[in-house]
């Protein structure tokens, strides 16, 4: 009896946080992929539109270990709900900047507010999941990331287009807001039963390096550049070649998600990461060359069913590997260290894609980014043989 209840997954605190990570990622993904247009609209070029959306990013890069280090250290829910106030406080603030100046400043310090609510929200949900269905569940959390990311997109064009960009701004922030206040009615106790007690440790280095997860994050930063070019460059990709409704490809990205998702968790518990990571690689990298040579919707269409399945089997599966390598007691450490892996790819697609977009084209950038999944599922299959090499020892 007491060990099926351990191995429940579905408690009503884990539900809970999966609707407000949907709510919070809708949210985010109203203004995310609209900061390029509106950075031109004040007057920057492509490239400089590229450089503040990587802006937000490495700031929050540089908040990560910190926000990991105090997650393990205080009481996750108040932290969370602290950090989602503010996240929608700063987000209400792009409303009103003046000029292109003030967008600077902006967006690091609201970098730094989202890698803390980013962070505990993923490891406080990790303490309702039980270890032996971490790859299953931490597959149900990056559902919900993905829902807010394609209900969030579609909803910004919606405003932007009938209304302006300082409407969305505010909106956006009213959702994060709310999701804030939501945490408030979550039960929790830092002293939770599904949580091991380990005694309270001093700060050491290693809870902001965790070196032993950093070819986790470089597999993790080449899957989430990808992702970072098409969430920043994808609509006005389609404003370029003429394509409508491209909304519609997060909508579908979405959908093959919640298809594939409950799987790729279970395959990664039953079979190990590299049975879904390397396929991973394969399907994202046919995906943005086909985003590349786009020239109609249904192209895009397509694209987002292999970068989807794609972006489903790598990034969940690497998450749970985190989780797995690190005892109960540093999961906000792994989860940072995941989530600076994310930050990385987000700060580099966006930079380099508004430089070579700028210089050579769409088409250039996706193809390039098609080259680096190649890449990395070389790089994976030589890491993950030499793991296995390692265990036989």
């Amino acid at each position: 009896m007491t060990e099926v209840k351990q191995e429940r997954l579905w408690r009503p605190e884990f539900i809970f946080l999966l609707a407000i990570n949907v709510i919070n990622f809708s949210g985010f993904g109203m203004i995310t992929p609209q900061i390029p247009r509106f950075a031109v609209s004040l007057g920057a070029t492509l490239a400089a539109a590229g450089v503040l959306v990587s802006i937000f990013s490495f700031s929050a890069l540089v908040g990560r270990p910190f926000a990991s280090a105090l997650g393990d250290r205080l009481n996750k829910k108040h932290l969370l709900i602290a950090a989602l106030v503010l996240n929608g406080f700063f987000t209400v603030l792009h409303a009103f900047i003046p000029g292109i100046g003030w967008l600077i400043p902006l967006r690091v310090i609201h970098g730094l507010i989202f890698s803390v609510s980013g962070t505990l929200a993923i490891a406080l949900s990790v303490d309702y999941i039980p270890k032996s269905r971490i790859g299953e569940g931490v597959g149900f959390l990056g559902l919900g990331n993905i829902i807010g990311m394609a209900l969030g997109p579609n909803l910004g064009i919606f405003v932007v287009d009938n209304f302006d960009f300082q409407i969305n701004f505010v909106v956006s922030g009213l959702v994060i807001l709310s999701s804030g206040l939501a945490v408030l009615l979550l039960r929790y106790k830092a002293s939770e039963p599904m949580q091991e007690k380990s005694p309270k440790r001093r700060f050491r280095l290693s809870d902001l390096i965790a070196i032993e997860l950093l070819p986790n994050v470089l597999f993790v930063a080449m899957f989430m550049l990808c992702t970072g070019l098409v969430n920043s460059f994808l609509v006005m990709l389609g404003y370029d070649r003429g394509i409508l409704n491209v909304g519609v490809y997060f909508l579908i990205n979405s959908l093959i998600a919640v298809l594939t998702r409950p799987t790729i968790g279970k395959l990664v518990d039953r079979k190990g990461s590299a049975f879904v990571i390397l396929p991973g690689y394969i399907s994202a990298a046919i995906g943005m060359l086909i985003i590349g040579f786009a020239s109609s919707l249904w192209h895009l269409l397509i694209a987002a069913v292999f970068v989807s399945i794609g972006i489903g089997c790598g990034l969940p599966s690497i998450q749970a590997d985190c989780l797995k390598r690190l005892d109960a007691s540093r999961r906000t450490v792994a989860t940072g260290r995941y989530f600076i892996g994310l930050d990385i790819g987000m700060f580099v697609g966006p930079l380099a894609g508004g430089a070579i977009i700028g210089a050579f084209g769409f088409q250039t950038a996706f193809t390039s980014a098609t080259v680096l999944l190649l890449f990395g599922f070389v790089a994976y299959l030589i890491y993950s043989r030499t793991k296995i090499e390692k265990t036989t020892d």
